[in-house]
């Protein structure tokens, strides 16, 4: 990975972290969740292993994007994110200091489906 992928990766780990909280009372518009979605789109081309969280981001993104977002929907693709997470969590290409920060992820995301 290149310093900037890395350094953008970890700056949308912070700023999604810092939306979600810890997931059981966050409040996301459909626009604030399109825009962390592009921008994880973004921080996630040709890294290795990221390849089914980026089509989910992309999934959920487009739906958002089509004013009839269905929760149910949302909440598999969310479901399906952090799955991948922690997969990727233990993929020997992570930098060991961001898998805390990933698995922390996916239990936020679990955690906001609760919500929907």
């Amino acid at each position: 990975m290149e310093a900037t992928e890395t350094t953008l990766e970890h700056r949308m780990l912070i700023d999604t972290l810092g939306a979600f909280g810890d997931g059981t009372h966050a409040s996301i518009t459909a626009e604030q969740g399109i825009l962390l979605l592009e921008g994880w789109r973004n921080a996630l081309p040709g890294n290795v292993g990221t390849e089914r969280i980026l089509g989910e981001i992309t999934a959920l993104r487009d739906h958002l994007k089509s004013g009839h977002a269905d929760g149910e929907t949302i909440r598999q693709w969310l479901l399906n994110m952090s799955s991948h997470m922690m997969i990727l969590s233990h993929e020997p290409s992570v930098d060991r200091a961001t898998v805390p920060q990933l698995q922390q992820l996916a239990t936020v995301f679990r955690n906001f489906t609760n919500q929907i």
